[in-house]
């Protein structure tokens, strides 16, 4: 009988009675395999991913408090949570004007300043940013490269808004204690972070595939186009009454003050969001 090769035990049968790891088949690696471990996983009686997003978008704030008491057995862990969300969203990016990027936007849009990136481009293409004449053809594949670069630098430093905001919640409550007179680590800002971040970015990819279901431009005196920009609004509109009550439930505070944290959240993140556009450009173009 073969033993089991996570903790050797030598009584290895569909599943170890040791670590309780099935035993390896050689159909693990098959296409079909990784399908059902897929489906098993948003299906079985376990059910996290469900459970987490449902938590997630119909109760704000309940995951973060609820890690914050210990309560975790039944959800994602925050940051598995956090990267499933970003999966999502760049899947509906493209939708998505604030994290869809090209040199054609950079150039006609700031930060940085469409005249410094006139003048860095200028530097890198023979004939500077032109679609005709004998530059173009240069310029274009410029262009190419650059945007390929973008797409892929995008992905790994919007990963570092959580900590960010982290940070920023740290320093709103450098002076306030819990109700038990504990002061709050950064580690619990960071958790609420990742789950406020996933929302954010659930709304966000919602507003993609609403863009997607109108590839030529919503037309508001279309029936369908009005609707699917009555929804747009809706989720977008529905972000700060989100994060109210997010910021209400995990950090049990008065509703000034929960108001005051939020619009400070919010600020921050659109901050943010101008530091990460102007850094995604200064990456890409110094690592062409």
């Amino acid at each position: 009988m073969p033993s089991c090769p996570n903790c050797g035990s030598a009584d290895l049968r569909r599943f170890c009675p040791e670590c309780g790891q099935a035993a390896p088949r050689p159909t693990d690696y098959s296409l079909p395999a990784y399908g059902a471990e897929l489906v098993g996983q948003i299906t079985n009686g376990d059910g996290k991913i469900v459970r987490s997003l449902w938590a997630l978008v119909a109760r704000p704030g309940l995951l973060t408090a609820d890690h914050l008491q210990g309560r975790r057995a039944r959800y994602l862990r925050p940051l598995q949570l956090f990267l499933l969300v970003n999966v999502l969203l760049f899947i509906a990016a493209p939708q998505v004007p604030l994290f869809s990027y090209s040199l054609e936007k950079y150039l006609r849009f700031a930060p940085p300043s469409p005249t410094l990136v006139s003048s860095l481009i200028g530097r890198a293409t023979p004939a500077g940013h032109t679609h005709e004449g004998p530059g173009a053809a240069a310029f274009q594949r410029y262009q190419r490269k650059f945007d390929a670069r973008v797409d892929a630098q995008r992905k790994s430093l919007i990963l570092l808004f959580a900590p960010a905001l982290a940070g920023v919640l740290r320093l709103l409550f450098a002076r306030r204690r819990r109700r038990d007179g504990v002061p709050r680590r950064y580690g619990e800002h960071l958790v609420f972070a990742l789950h406020a971040l996933a929302f954010v970015w659930l709304v966000l990819a919602g507003v993609g595939v609403i863009g997607a279901a109108a590839p030529g431009g919503l037309v508001l005196n279309h029936p369908r186009d009005a609707f699917l920009a009555g929804c747009g609004a809706v989720l977008l509109l529905g972000m700060p009454v989100y994060l109210l009550r997010a910021v209400r439930r995990v950090y049990d505070l008065s509703w000034p003050w929960t108001v005051a944290v939020t619009a400070a959240f919010l600020m921050a993140f659109t901050s943010l969001l101008l530091v990460y556009r102007g850094m995604l450009f200064f990456t890409t173009y110094y690592t062409l």
